[in-house]
């Protein structure tokens, strides 16, 4: 009897594993990239990576999307084009597709730029930063690196007082590698007055994908006094003073790390402020 119930659990498991594995074949792979569409309308073609020999299929694209986005498929290929041109004169549009291929089902995205779009900014939410120093107490110090708010900022140590306070610098962990085009530096503001504080100088822009080799990759200098677009003169904090510098790339860099280093300051004291880093990819 003991033989004869060891002999049915031994069936009955090898049924049990073979039923699971009938249940949840392989069902391959389908990986779409984002496609990008120019703010005046037009087609762009992707080309889908997938080991599946089955045709694409298109379930749908969102509410949204419908409105001014069609999609249509030859192959792997996947064609999508915008039916109007982009409204926006600031901001892109995206919408949301469907697709399935054999039992595989997946998403991709469509991005139609506004006029004249060059870079994408990155999601910066679990972004960290360090540094030379700080003055944690003023500003809110290396978390306000990461917020679009202008009235918080990271602000140099001056208590106590450093004996050689430059340059400073600031390291930028995006947490993974990612192409870099653009790094955009934010001033502090002031909204009692609307005052942007010029304080930096000039600053040096480094990348590096392992926080050890670094090699510059761009840069700005502001001196001051400074002459506005309208013909005033500035030789301070003011509203006139642009509120963030942008400093595009030397080329397209491939990063985890953005360094920055303030060598020189429109001051006699050195200390400084930056508002916000952002880092974007090329569109």
């Amino acid at each position: 009897m003991k033989a004869c119930k060891y002999i049915l659990l031994a069936i009955l498991s090898i049924a049990m594993h073979g039923c699971k594995d009938a249940d949840h074949p392989y069902v391959g792979y389908i990986i779409v990239p984002r496609a990008v569409l120019e703010a005046s309308g037009g087609s762009a073609t992707i080309t889908a990576d997938t080991d599946i020999s089955e045709p694409i299929r298109i379930i749908e694209v969102d509410a949204a999307g419908a409105e001014w986005c069609s999609v249509s498929v030859n192959g792997k290929n996947i064609t999508v084009t915008a039916n109007q041109a982009n409204p926006s004169r600031e901001d892109f549009r995206t919408a949301t597709v469907s697709i399935k291929c054999g039992y595989r089902a997946t998403e991709f995205t469509v991005l139609q730029k506004y006029e004249g779009q060059q870079y994408l900014e990155y999601d910066w939410t679990l972004w960290t930063a360090v540094g030379s120093d700080v003055q944690a107490s003023d500003g809110g110090g290396y978390p306000s690196l990461f917020k679009d708010d202008r009235t918080t900022f990271w602000h140099s140590q001056y208590s106590p007082t450093l004996d050689n306070p430059l340059p400073h610098w600031i390291i930028v962990d995006m947490q993974k590698e990612q192409p870099v085009a653009m790094v955009r530096i934010g001033r502090r503001h002031y909204a009692a007055n609307g005052n942007n504080y010029p304080t930096v100088k000039t600053m040096e822009v480094y990348a590096s994908t392992d926080n050890e080799n670094y090699a510059q990759v761009g840069g700005f200098t502001f001196a001051l006094p400074w002459t506005a677009p309208d013909g005033t003169v500035v030789n301070g904090n003011s509203p006139l003073v642009p509120a963030c510098e942008d400093v595009a790339l030397s080329e397209v860099t491939t990063a985890r790390y953005i360094k920055l280093v303030i060598t020189e300051t429109n001051n006699t004291t050195g200390v400084c402020q930056v508002s916000y880093v952002k880092a974007y990819e090329p569109l």
